[in-house]
């Protein structure tokens, strides 16, 4: 909740940048030369570095779930049944009557 509410406060100060930044400005990369609006160019490069992040959180997130899909495969291979109920196995109940007697 917490980070949505960061995320909405962010995005309207960049909305309130923008508009208030609306002139056309002079865009050159390497070649290309163009006249846009600096909203047009800001939005474009918020977005572009969203996009960025997303990617690469998303990049994290497959090669997390790779590892420990991998771990959870080793230990279950290594670990036998589990008994989970409250009895002891017959053996051991056999022994204790036996030694107390």
């Amino acid at each position: 909740m917490v980070i949505l509410m960061i995320s909405i406060i962010i995005g309207l100060i960049i909305v309130v940048f923008a508009v208030q930044n609306s002139a056309v400005v002079p865009i050159q990369f390497f070649i290309w030369s163009m006249e846009l609006p600096l909203v047009l160019v800001i939005f474009c490069a918020v977005f572009a570095g969203a996009l960025l992040m997303f990617f690469l959180a998303l990049w994290r997130d497959v090669k997390y779930r790779i590892e420990h899909g991998k771990k959870s495969i080793k230990l279950s291979q290594d670990k036998g049944p589990i008994d989970i109920s409250n009895e002891e196995p017959i053996g051991n109940q056999e022994q204790k009557q036996e030694e107390k007697q």
